[in-house]
């Protein structure tokens, strides 16, 4: 009886998409917002190694890093949660995509080479929550807050998160693939037998599902595997304790802000007692210059 672990695991989601091309073209062209005639044809995998590891969960290395027959860069990232250090990471992510086009050759004709630099997107499966409302698939990119049709083309973030896609919800009716991919992600883990028919009946799907058979690794992909699980609970726990860290520097801040808040207004409550009490000495320097004045028509009166 064939037992299959859980593609969202970082070793395993390389495996699948970061060394079956023909999987990852139709994972990407299912998922991401390309028009028609834009649809990916062909990939060439790059180095993941992009920036330095970071001190909370993973490193910032990519889970899949790729161009196409177009020269366009693809960055497929899988995470366990949601995180701020993973945002921060999927910024410079897709920056270092960027920035990476500018070869030896960028110096001689910054010009030309401006225009020959390729779009990029940056694709996030998260298996969380980050958002609030119904909408699960986010497409990120630079525009105007005030006139959305007015955008710096060039990097598209699309950011999903897995628990709250249902097929229902799908909106893209002409990529009806993204279902079955999205629902092997989502609910391979933990079968035994009786597959969905309609996974196994797609040739591309039931090859990654093979691939996630208990029995297809190796022993030294077993450990790598388990070892990625194990990564991936640590970060969970790291997020928990990272949300807990941030919102003790939100309350600390405004209690800070309430502390100064109140200094303030006793600030202004002592500079109105300290005029109060400059206009009562004035007064009674007057009432007492006043008596004196009344003192002395009295002896003028009495001579």
């Amino acid at each position: 009886m064939a037992k299959y672990l859980d593609p969202k695991v970082d070793m395993l989601f390389k495996k699948i998409f970061g060394e079956h091309k023909e999987l990852l073209i139709s994972f990407l062209n299912s998922l991401l917002p390309l028009n028609e005639g834009q649809e990916i044809v062909t990939i060439e995998y790059l180095s993941p190694e992009q920036v330095p590891s970071t001190a909370l969960g993973k490193n910032s290395i990519v889970d899949v890093l790729c161009t196409d027959n177009e020269g366009r860069a693809f960055v497929v990232e899988m995470q366990s949660e949601w995180s701020n250090v993973f945002r921060k990471r999927l910024l410079i992510n897709g920056a270092k995509a960027i920035v990476r086009q500018m070869d030896k050759e960028f110096i001689h004709d910054m010009a030309k080479q401006f225009n020959q630099m390729k779009p990029v997107y940056v694709l996030a499966i998260v298996n969380g929550s980050f958002s609030k409302g119904n909408d699960w698939y986010h497409h990120l990119q630079i525009i105007d807050a005030k006139n959305p049709n007015i955008v710096i083309e060039g990097l598209d973030y699309v950011l999903l998160e897995l628990p709250n896609f249902t097929p229902e919800t799908w909106s893209f009716a002409h990529k009806q693939l993204a279902i079955l991919w999205l629902r092997f992600l989502k609910e391979i883990d933990g079968y035994c037998e009786h597959l969905p028919e309609e996974l196994v009946s797609n040739e591309l799907i039931h090859s990654a599902i093979k691939m996630c058979e208990e029995s297809a690794l190796s022993f030294q992909e077993r450990v790598a595997y388990d070892l990625s699980q194990g990564q991936a609970w640590w970060q969970n726990s790291i997020k928990g304790l990272e949300d807990e860290v941030l919102e003790s520097r939100k309350l600390l801040a405004e209690n800070k802000k309430s502390l100064a808040e109140k200094d303030k207004s006793l600030a202004e409550k002592d500079k109105s007692l300290a005029e109060k009490d400059k206009s009562l000495a004035e007064k009674d320097k007057s009432l007492a210059e006043k008596e004196r004045e009344i003192e002395a028509l009295r002896r003028e009166l009495k001579k």
